[in-house]
This record gives C-alpha cells, structure tokens and sequence, in this order.
C-alpha cells in the first residue's frame, strides 16, 4: 500500500463518520408529514374596522409550561445597531401556551413543553441536532414539576381539539407528545421544511392529523398582511407573518378586549418598540421579517386598544379575555 493511500484511506473514513453523524441528527428532516388543506370558510369581514367593532364570545388562557434560559437577543437580528443596546445577560423567557375557549371547541396555540423537561433536563425530548445547537450557544430549558401541558390541561379540564402553531420550532412544539391521538395540528402550509423536520419531527411521532393554511389565496387586510378568518366567524384570525420562519403565523383573538398574539415575529416588547426583526433562516428570511414586523407595528399604532402578547413575554395563568 502506497504511503498517499494510507493517508487518504483515514481521512475518507473520517469523512465517512462525520457524514453519517450528520445524516443521524439530521433523519427528522427526511420525515414527510401528510399535509391535508385547512379548509377556510368564507371571511367574515374584509377590514380590521369591522372586525374589531365585533367581538365574538372567546376566552383565551395563557399558561407557561417552563422557561428557556438563554441570551435574549440570539434570536434576533444580529446585523440590526439595536443590538448594541441589548443586554446579553442570559435570562429566562416563557414557553407559553394560549388556551382558547370558543363556541366551536377548546384549542391550544402552540404547545410548550410536555413534562420531559423536569425529568430530564435541560432538553427534554429535543432531538439530538435541537439539544446540540441549545449546547454550542449556552441555551438551557427548565420546568417546575406540574408545570408541563398536560398537567396543566388536566386542572383546567381542558382537551383541545387542535393546536394552531404560530411556527415549528421545539420550544413551540415540544408539548406535543402529551396530546391526544385524535388531535389536530395546524400550521402554515411552507412552514415543514426539511430543517423544521429536522428539528421537531420526533415530537410528532405517532400523529397523523396535520393542516396546512394556506395563505397564498388568502385576501390581505391592511395594514397586515394576508389573513385568514379561521373560523369564518371573525373570532379567531391567522395572519401570515413570514421571516423568523417560512410561514410563520401571528394570531388575533377577537374578544374583549381583542389580543394580537406575535408569536416569533416578535420575541419581546423591547423589539417591537425598537423595530427589531427576529433572525430568520437566512439574510432573506430576516429581511422578510422586517416587512412582517413593519406590519404588526402599523397595525398596533392603528388599533391602540388591542392588547399585544410577544412571543416570549407571558402573563402566565391570566386569563386575558372572557366574559364579563
């Protein structure tokens, strides 16, 4: 064996390992999810004028199922000058779950943590890529005992007939586990990309009813941008926020007081105020958020009395809508 092919042959193998190890953290990516159409009834309203002047009869809950401790700002744009103004002192920030309690059923949006985060912290049921990511960037998660969805959920006798996601990440996502064969899973129809798989396919195992909204033909409603009347009651609106993720989606419960739920595409009051995007995928993705963030801040300026909820500021155990 010549010397040059005892040199090749370890690198090659070196190669071989470093491939496969990446092909192993990555398998979720290669998990297809059968997406069937979120069928939209018609709109009930065409302006947010009329949709705000009628309010429907909706509750909504927002509980935190644990914290994940991290530097605030890694999640955001890091090009943006406001960074230096950012206090990078890692802290926690909730994973909230909002219970809605409508005349069609009870649903969830997003779904937190399920209760591996006590037993096994800090990463609970992430996948291997999730919890080697949180590892290289100083991320930990943690949970009180009894904090997780289903126990929660349990004391509030509550069993939600679906889940609206704002988007797929785990700490959106990680709750899933502990919910109901028969549940629905509803989500934007771009946003289970191949690296969305990647990092949250293991928490739907064994789950099988997933949606997909279709923004596409969907009508812009200005100063946002498209948005679909989930309902067709004018009760409960998802509105297409891209940037932080492919189609990323913001919520707006019409109740009384009405509640814009950001999700991502705004992790903090401090960003929005400062117009601050999220970080995106890619340098386009962080520009698609901008223009999202630029609409939801419009829309605030316009509609003072809606009560704005970030992606990671909660009122945990509030009930921030109900009957009077």
């Amino acid at each position: 064996m010549s010397k040059l092919t005892k040199i090749r042959l370890p690198i090659v193998v070196l190669f071989g390992i470093i491939g496969a190890l990446f092909l192993y953290l990555l398998r979720g990516g290669f998990h297809q999810f059968e997406i069937a159409p979120y069928r939209t009834p018609p709109a009930s309203f065409t302006n947010w004028n009329d949709v705000l002047a009628h309010p429907r009869d909706i509750s909504l809950t927002t509980i935190q199922t644990g914290v994940v401790h991290m530097d605030p700002c890694l999640n955001l744009d890091p090009a943006s000058p406001s960074q230096a103004e950012c206090d990078h002192t890692p802290r926690d920030l909730s994973v909230l779950v909002h219970w809605l309690h409508t005349v069609h059923g009870d649903f969830l949006i997003d779904a937190g943590f399920d209760d591996s985060f006590a037993k096994r912290p800090p990463y609970g049921n992430y996948s291997g890529a999730m919890s080697l990511f949180n590892w290289v960037n100083g991320v930990t998660n943690r949970q009180d005992p009894g904090q997780d969805l289903a126990a929660q959920l349990a004391r509030l006798n509550v069993h939600p007939k679906a889940v609206f996601f704002t988007h797929l990440h785990p700490d959106h996502t990680a709750g899933v586990p502990a919910l109901g064969a028969q549940t629905e899973f509803i989500f934007g129809k771009a946003e289970a990309s191949f690296l969305a798989r990647a990092a949250v396919a293991n928490h739907f195992s064994g789950k099988s009813k997933f949606l997909g909204i279709d923004f596409s033909t969907a009508p812009a409603m200005a100063p946002l941008g498209r948005s679909v009347d989930l309902f067709g009651d004018g009760s409960l609106w998802a509105i297409s926020v891209p940037g932080h993720t492919d189609d990323d989606i913001a919520y707006l419960i019409n109740g009384r007081p009405p509640v814009l739920l950001t999700g991502d595409a705004s992790h903090f009051a401090w960003a929005f105020k400062g117009g601050v995007a999220p970080r995106g995928w890619n340098k386009a993705g962080t520009a698609r958020g901008y223009e999202s963030l630029k609409q939801l801040r419009e829309f605030a300026r316009a509609y003072p009395t809606v009560v704005l909820l970030y992606g990671h500021e909660g009122v945990s155990g509030k009930h921030l809508i109900g009957k009077e």
